[in-house]
């Protein structure tokens, strides 16, 4: 499942993951974030996931097509619970000129406001 929150001008893009990301979701993902970058460029992105199991393979394939809009990124965080793997350097290599930070789930509003 996925919620897009934010859409409108001024607003912290927020993108709330949950369970299993399949095609759709990613799909979903991708208008909300040509919608937004067609507002404001860069943009900033906040991710929360909870209870992530995965993706689908055909959510993976979607995924690479969301690459071409990553230079439209300026800051993106992440607040997650345990499920969620977290990041690593090999990652952040992947994303050149993103300033990433992760939060735990209770830091929800501190990542708000370092998007800000």
């Amino acid at each position: 499942m996925l919620e897009i929150k934010g859409e409108n001008q001024g607003e912290i893009l927020e993108v709330t993951t949950e369970g299993t990301a399949t095609q759709d979701d990613l799909q979903k993902f991708e208008e909300g974030l040509k919608t937004k970058k067609l507002q404001e460029d860069p943009v900033n992105i906040l991710f929360i996931f909870k209870n992530i199991d995965g993706n689908t393979p055909k959510a993976m394939l979607e995924g690479w097509k969301i690459v071409t809009h990553l230079k439209s990124i300026k800051k993106s965080a992440i607040v997650a619970d345990e499920t969620f793997v977290g990041l690593n350097e090999k990652i952040e290599k992947l994303i050149p000129g993103v300033e990433i930070k992760q939060y735990p789930l209770e830091e929800l509003e501190a990542a708000r406001g370092w998007l800000k």
